[in-house]
């Protein structure tokens, strides 16, 4: 008998294989990431899921916001990638966006329903993509819920990067990780 509940997974799914990427948003480390994902898996002809927003690209084009480090990937490897998931919530984006108050509320603005893993979780499992690239500040709770997935985070000193979301306060001990990469600092 199978589930009536169409968003209940297969528990076989939680054990199945994937690169997952936990990534520094900061543009400083783009190219350093980038260049690492490329030694440690080949990106061609495979299927990458992103923590980007389905409507990002959208908003740029409306002058909405900037093109962000999840949106720069899809770009590089659009030609290499036989498909490439924005595997994250939609955006919110209110008829006159209050920016001020957006600066404030950081993400939340713009996801005022706040699903945001569980739609990454509900995707990867729909879409079993071979590559996942999230910030690292979501990385754990992937992993944490696909226990199999093979599991390297970009670090800049021992702490998330994702300032805008608070996930940079105090020092991280990441989810069992199979590689961490440590990324210069210009603290340091």
């Amino acid at each position: 008998m199978t589930p009536d509940n169409k968003d209940q997974y297969d528990d076989t799914e939680l054990f199945r294989r994937f690169a997952l990427f936990g990534v520094s948003t900061k543009g400083e480390h783009f190219d350093t990431q980038i260049s690492r994902i490329e030694e440690i898996c080949n990106v061609d002809g495979n299927v990458v899921m992103l923590e980007l927003a389905p409507n990002y690209e959208q908003c740029v084009h409306e002058g909405l916001l900037k093109p962000n480090t999840y949106l720069k990937i899809a770009d590089r490897w659009k030609e290499r990638c036989s498909k490439i998931i924005a595997g994250d919530q939609e955006l919110t984006i209110p008829e006159n966006p209050d920016w001020l108050v957006s600066l404030v509320m950081g993400e939340s603005y713009f996801y005022p329903d706040w699903n945001r893993e569980e739609i990454m979780r509900a995707n990867i499992v729909k879409e079993k993509p071979d590559i996942v690239i999230v910030g690292n500040g979501n990385s754990d709770l992937i992993k944490d819920h696909f226990p199999h997935a093979y599991y390297i985070v970009f670090e800049i000193n021992g702490r998330y990067s994702a300032s805008s979301t608070g996930h940079n306060r105090g020092i991280h001990r990441w989810h069992n990780p199979n590689k961490i990469i440590t990324l210069p600092s210009r603290e340091e």
